[in-house]
C-alpha cells in the first residue's frame, strides 16, 4: 500500500469528515475501512442542523432519507475527491519506528504507511453486539470488531474504558446493545486529538467521547483543521 501524509482507520461520520476536508485542503488522505459496504453509514436517519460545507451536510438530502441512499451519496462523495484513496482492509497493530506511529498492520498483509495516524475506530475495539439472547463479537450489526489492534493497543499500554450503546428497532432492523471500549480520558488530549502514549498518533469520534452525528462531524473537521496546522 502507498504511503499517505494522514491514514485513517475508520470511515464513519468522524473518520470521513476528517479525511474529506484534509483532501479538500490537498492532503494525502488514506481512508482505511474494514467494510466499504458500512461507509458513514447512521443506524438513523440523520437530521440537520449539520456543520456548514460538510460531508454530512452535502451527503443528505430531505427527499430521499433512506440510510442506504445516504451512505451512497457519501461513498460517492469520498470516492471522487482528489488526494483521498478510500479502501477495505483491517487494521491489526500499529507499525512502531521508537516512539512514534509510522502505519498500521492488516490482516491482509499489506501495511499502509504515513507521517500521521488518526484512529476512528467508533464502537469497534473490544466490542461485544447483544441481541436477545444472542452475542456476538461486533461492533454493530454483522460488522466484526478490531479485537486484533484492540489487543495491541492493550500489550502497548493504553488504557481504556467500557462504554455501552442501544441501537433502537426500526422497520428494517431490530434493536440490539453494543458493549465496546474507548480510550480512557487520561490517554487522549481534547485540543490536540493526540493520544500521548505515542508520537503521531490521534484519535477522534466514539473511541474517544460519546456524540451523534452532527457532533462526530463537527469533531472529524475540527481535528483536520489541527492535522493541517501540524503539516504546516
Amino acid at each position: 500500500m502507498q504511503d499517505y501524509q494522514v491514514l485513517i482507520v475508520g470511515a464513519g461520520f468522524a473518520g470521513s469528515e476528517a479525511a474529506y476536508r484534509l483532501a479538500q485542503r490537498g492532503v494525502r488522505v488514506g481512508l482505511l475501512t474494514q467494510s466499504l459496504d458500512s461507509v458513514m453509514m447512521p443506524f438513523l436517519p440523520p437530521m440537520p442542523p449539520f456543520p456548514e460545507g460538510s460531508l454530512l451536510a452535502q451527503a443528505y438530502d430531505p427527499a430521499d432519507p433512506r440510510l442506504w441512499a445516504f451512505h451512497a451519496r457519501a461513498k460517492y462523495l469520498l470516492e471522487n475527491q482528489p488526494n483521498l484513496h478510500l479502501f477495505q482492509a483491517t487494521a491489526t497493530e500499529l507499525l512502531l519506528e521508537g516512539k512514534r506511529v509510522v502505519g498500521v498492520g492488516t490482516w491482509e498483509g499489506p501495511p499502509a504507511r504515513a507521517f500521521h495516524v488518526v484512529l476512528a475506530v467508533g464502537s469497534f475495539l473490544g466490542a461485544r453486539l447483544r441481541m436477545g439472547e444472542v452475542e456476538e463479537e461486533a461492533g454493530r450489526l454483522s460488522e466484526a470488531s478490531y479485537p486484533d489492534l484492540f489487543l495491541h493497543l492493550q500489550a502497548l499500554g493504553f488504557r481504556f474504558l467500557k462504554r455501552e450503546r442501544e441501537v433502537p428497532q426500526t422497520p428494517g432492523t431490530p434493536g440490539y446493545t453494543v458493549s465496546y471500549h474507548a480510550f480512557h480520558p487520561e490517554e487522549w488530549e481534547e485540543t490536540t486529538f493526540r493520544l500521548t502514549r505515542l508520537e503521531g498518533l490521534y484519535a477522534v469520534g466514539l473511541c474517544v467521547r460519546e456524540g451523534e452525528y452532527a457532533l462526530m462531524s463537527q469533531e472529524g473537521l475540527r481535528l483536520a483543521e489541527h492535522l493541517l496546522h501540524e503539516l504546516g
